[in-house]
């Protein structure tokens, strides 16, 4: 789990010197969600020429699942929620009111109506076309958004274009059976990424004062990797340590702390179910149990992650 404490906002503003970031960040602001979007970056291609000088080009394979329909379902019960969902019961638990369930109140909802429009796709800032004979984005029934794929002879439903032939500004998507064999594309093999160096924190700052409560335990994911971890006082932890808080606001915090953790279990819905599909499970690796005593205001932190092999 990753997140944001609200000062970084305007950290950032002090770190790059950006003063007209003050007050006008998620520390101060409501987040507010427009369309969605998904992002690809950096893409790698491959280029070949064939005898007349015509340029082709191959990405790797982009493939998307695909449902029992040949639907790509990528969007689905999107819901905007107000304070009213958790945010005011929430703190009014933390000023002194009776505990509140974590359970988003419907009560503070809204679904949206979803709307499209077909995507634009570029490679190297030209304009890529004939995708739209491949797929298109659709939106499926009232709060369900997604890709639909047609009948092409460029790729199979799920599979994005792979092969380019490059015509003037545009790249044009092609089958594979289009691509001259004289330009090699068609036998290039895109590298498998090597397993990168092992990431270890710090053995001093933050991570050290004042440290954690025990010490590294191990486990092994079912990615291979071997993840080593600490169990962390909440307000312990080493993120905390950039802001010079009280030992007053501090002492507040780790004892309220205490309480969610001894009020909302794990196996509680907090957020309505998926109304259709299925949620993805967790590798079982990821859930760790604290020691003896630590059931209340502490927080596993992994310092180390490697290869497990």
């Amino acid at each position: 789990m990753a997140y944001y404490i609200p000062e970084t906002w305007s950290k950032i503003g002090k770190l790059f010197n950006y003063p007209f970031i003050y007050g006008r960040g998620l520390d101060a602001r409501p987040g507010r969600m427009g369309g969605g979007a998904m992002e690809i970056n950096t893409v790698p291609r491959f280029d070949g020429i064939d005898s007349n000088g015509v340029v082709y080009s191959k990405l790797p394979q982009l493939q998307f699942p695909i449902d029992e329909q040949g639907r790509s379902i990528l969007v689905q019960d999107v819901t905007y929620y107000s304070k009213a969902a958790l945010y005011d019961a929430f703190k009014a638990w933390r000023d002194g009111g009776p505990p509140c369930s974590g359970r988003f109140d419907q009560g503070g909802a809204w679904k949206s109506t979803l709307t499209t429009q077909t995507t634009r796709f570029d490679q190297d800032r030209k304009e890529i076309t004939g995708v739209e004979a491949v797929l298109d984005t659709k939106v499926y029934g009232p709060n369900v958004w997604g890709l639909e794929w047609f009948d092409s002879n460029i790729s199979k439903p799920g599979m994005f274009p792979r092969y380019f032939k490059h015509v003037g500004d545009n790249r044009v998507a092609i089958p594979a059976a289009q691509v001259p064999h004289e330009t090699g594309l068609l036998d290039k093999k895109f590298p498998v990424a090597d397993r990168g160096k092992p990431y270890t924190s710090p053995k001093s700052g933050a991570w050290t004062q004042p440290g954690p409560a025990t010490g590294p335990v191990k486990v092994k994911l079912i990615d291979g990797s071997l993840v080593t971890y600490c169990w962390y006082r909440f307000v312990d932890q080493p993120s905390f340590q950039q802001y010079k808080w009280s030992d007053h606001k501090k002492a507040r915090l780790q004892s309220f702390i205490e309480r969610v953790h001894a009020e909302w279990p794990i196996d509680r819905d907090y957020m309505a179910p998926p109304t259709s599909g299925t949620l993805a499970k967790l590798d079982p690796a990821l859930l760790v149990t604290p020691p003896r005593g630590m059931e209340l205001g502490y927080v596993p932190i992994v310092i180390r992650q490697e290869d497990g092999r």
